[in-house]
C-alpha cells in the first residue's frame, strides 16, 4: 500500500498502457461500487466469467475452460497476479482491493471505459455479497445441463443444495422467481408454492 501511495502519475499511465482487456476489466471490477473489495478468487473468476458473456472481446481473451470449481480462466488468474505485482491491487486476506495507485488508475480507466463500467457496477452489486456456493450455483445452474458434463464433481457437490441456494438468492432479491426456479431445478409454480409455504433457505 505504501509503495502504491507514492506512485507518480506518469508511472500509473505507464502501467495502464501495459494492461490488456482482461487486466482492465479486473481493475474496473475492483474499483466498482466505490472500491468494494472482491471477496476472493472464486468471486473474481465467476464475476469475470459472467462479464465475458456481455463483452465478447473479454471472453476471447480470457479463454474460460471447465474446471472442478466451475469455469476457470488462467488468464484472469495471471492478470490478477500481474496487477498485484504492479502495485495496483493488494490482498487483504482473501479479498482483492485497489491500492491508492490502483484507485488512481481506476479513475483514469473509467474515463476510457465509462459505458462498460455501468455493466460492471450492476454485476458486482448482484454478485459480490453472494456466498461462494450461491455464486457457483448461479453459474452452474443457469447453463443447460449438457454444458455441465465436463464438471461432474462440482455439479454433484452443489446439486443437493440447489433448492436452498436458489431460495436464498431469491429472498435476497438477487434473482427473479423464474431464475430461482431454474437454479432450483423446479417448475416455477412448485418453487413459488415452496416460498409461500415458508421453506427456509
Amino acid at each position: 500500500m505504501e509503495r502504491a501511495a507514492g506512485t507518480a502519475m506518469p508511472e500509473i499511465a505507464e502501467k495502464m498502457s501495459q494492461l490488456n482487456t482482461v487486466g482492465k476489466f479486473i481493475l474496473l471490477l475492483a474499483g466498482a461500487q466505490q472500491f468494494r473489495p472482491i471477496p476472493g478468487k472464486i468471486h473474481l473468476q465467476k464475476e469475470m466469467y459472467l462479464l465475458q458473456m456481455t463483452f465478447p472481446e473479454l471472453g476471447d481473451e480470457a479463454g474460460y475452460e471447465s474446471y472442478f470449481m466451475g469455469p476457470y480462466s488462467e488468464v484472469v488468474e495471471d492478470e490478477a497476479g500481474q496487477l498485484e505485482l504492479s502495485g495496483l491491487i493488494g490482498r487483504n486476506g482473501s479479498r482483492f482491493e485497489l491500492t491508492l495507485g490502483g484507485r488512481a488508475a481506476f479513475n483514469r480507466l473509467k474515463i476510457e471505459m465509462g459505458k462498460e463500467l455501468d455493466s460492471v457496477q450492476d454485476l458486482k452489486e448482484l454478485l459480490n455479497d453472494l456466498t461462494q456456493d450461491e455464486i457457483m450455483a448461479l453459474v452452474y445452474f443457469s447453463q443447460p445441463t449438457e454444458d455441465l458434463q465436463d464438471e461432474p464433481a462440482g455439479y454433484e457437490d452443489l446439486g443437493p443444495k440447489r433448492e436452498r441456494l436458489a431460495m436464498s438468492m431469491y429472498r435476497k432479491d438477487k434473482i427473479s422467481a423464474q431464475k430461482a426456479a431454474q437454479i432450483a431445478g423446479m417448475y416455477l409454480g412448485d418453487f413459488i408454492d415452496g416460498i409461500k409455504a415458508g421453506k427456509n433457505p
